[in-house]
This record gives structure tokens, C-alpha cells and sequence, in this order.
């Protein structure tokens, strides 16, 4: 578990520091991130239904 969020936090960091540099990467990921949530949710309540 600590493991997981070490490598949690130095990602975070790592890609705050590199999108700061980028502001269009850094709406380009905002964008795919909230497309992926959208989908995921959308997954898990048509499994959630399904069974």
C-alpha cells in the first residue's frame, strides 16, 4: 500500500511539473481524463444493471 501511493505521488508530481510547462498538453489531458471517467462510470452502472 505504501508502495502504491509513493509511486502515486511522484507521478502526480512529475506530471504537474511537465504540464505546467505545456498548457495544451495540459487541457489535452483534462479532456482525455474526463472522457475516460465519463466512460467508466458509464461501465460500471451498465454492469451494475446487467447483473
Amino acid at each position: 500500500m505504501t508502495a502504491c501511493a509513493l509511486v502515486h505521488l511522484a507521478v502526480g508530481t512529475l506530471a504537474r511539473s511537465v504540464l505546467k510547462t505545456r498548457p495544451s498538453a495540459a487541457r489535452a489531458v483534462t479532456r482525455v481524463s474526463g472522457a475516460m471517467m465519463i466512460a467508466i462510470g458509464g461501465f460500471l452502472l451498465v454492469e451494475r444493471l446487467a447483473g
